[in-house]
């Protein structure tokens, strides 16, 4: 297995961009391909979503986005994350969700990992209950994704989570390997 993330499934980027044109609109769409290398913005005007492409050019889309829309916005991408979520659990998908715990939806999350990125891993801690609430923590190995990046999985994991049924979910970042951490780290929590 490789250790470094190294590649990302194109329905990131088709994601990505039907994101940015309903929420944001196609000009904004337009104004971040301006202002990063042709090949990302190729990958963000003409996504496939069968492709692989290197996780520098998402990060690369990522950070501009960040840079344009967090001032105003400062949770826009981790409302791109739910998005994702919205976007990928749907229907009969979405209503068995509801049947799982945390932890069983945990374990499946590696092989979505998998699915959708070259390299890297997603673990998760045992589920434990302290002061009447349950917490885990989620480590991704291995993602460049960047700090912006980052706030997607944020964004991400909240709303995996909730799929499940829980409530009043928290997310908090605890380590970043862009901070010199060893590894990417998110504390859960929900009732």
């Amino acid at each position: 297995m490789e250790e470094i993330s190294t590649y990302i499934r194109g329905v990131n980027s088709v994601l990505l961009k039907k994101w940015l044109s309903e929420r944001f609109g196609e000009e904004t769409l337009n104004e971040i391909c301006a202002v990063i290398s042709p090949e990302a913005g190729e990958m963000l005007r003409n996504p496939d979503p069968n492709e692989w492409y290197p996780v520098s050019l998402t990060k690369e889309a990522y950070e501009a986005i960040d840079r344009k829309l967090t001032p105003k916005y400062p949770q826009a991408l981790q409302d791109f994350g739910r998005f994702e979520v919205e976007q990928s659990v749907k229907g009969f998908l979405r209503y068995l969700a509801r049947f799982l715990t945390v932890q069983q939806l945990f374990k499946r999350a590696k092989a979505f990992w998998k699915s959708y990125n070259r390299g890297g891993f997603i673990e998760t801690d045992p589920v434990i209950e302290e002061e009447g609430r349950k917490k885990s923590k989620v480590f991704i190995h291995g993602s460049r994704i960047g700090p912006a990046g980052c706030k997607v999985l944020s964004g991400f994991i909240e709303l995996l989570v909730a799929q499940t049924g829980v409530h009043d979910i928290k997310v908090e970042k605890k380590t970043c390997i862009h901070k010199g951490d060893k590894v990417c780290s998110w504390e859960v929590s929900w009732e």
